[in-house]
């Protein structure tokens, strides 16, 4: 189940639905996986029987670019133009950037602007997408700034 603190009135059903499953005798390999922001509407109960794993990115620029450039496949990214591996850098340096401001909050910023994993995702198939089907010699940089930025 997923994002389960958008709904703290359902948890406590569910906390109450563990409890009969475990005072009944579930089958010792029943496993439920959750996944939540924190947030105080998830009870107690929930929190005590389960192991909990956060995912949280590296600190420092390097390490967020290292992680940054993990999503992508070593093979795909030699096979690519000399300029392509050019701008996926760029917004792999961007990505980072984003992440290690995070921890500055709104300081010099009024709303916060994520950049997440899946949109660097997403924005390196629109950058292959978009330039292998092109023959022009000169970059787009008006188009892919606007693809990258302000989309």
């Amino acid at each position: 189940l997923q994002n389960i603190h958008l709904m703290p009135g359902w948890c406590v059903e569910l906390e109450k639905r563990l409890d009969a499953f475990a005072a009944e005798g579930s089958h010792p390999n029943f496993r439920l996986f959750l996944s939540a922001d924190p947030a105080r509407g998830i009870p107690i109960g929930v929190l005590e029987r389960s192991i909990k794993l956060t995912n949280e990115p590296p600190q420092g620029l390097l390490a967020n670019l290292r992680r940054s450039f993990a999503l992508f496949p070593k093979d795909d990214f030699e096979e690519r133009d000399g300029k392509i591996k050019a701008i996926l850098f760029g917004l792999c340096h961007f990505h980072s950037l984003m992440l290690e401001r995070k921890k500055f909050g709104p300081l010099g910023f009024n709303m916060k602007y994520p950049f997440s994993s899946g949109d660097l995702r997403d924005s390196a198939s629109v950058l292959y997408n978009y330039l292998e089907g092109s023959t022009a010699v000169k970059l787009p940089w008006e188009d892919l700034r606007y693809i990258f930025g302000d989309i």
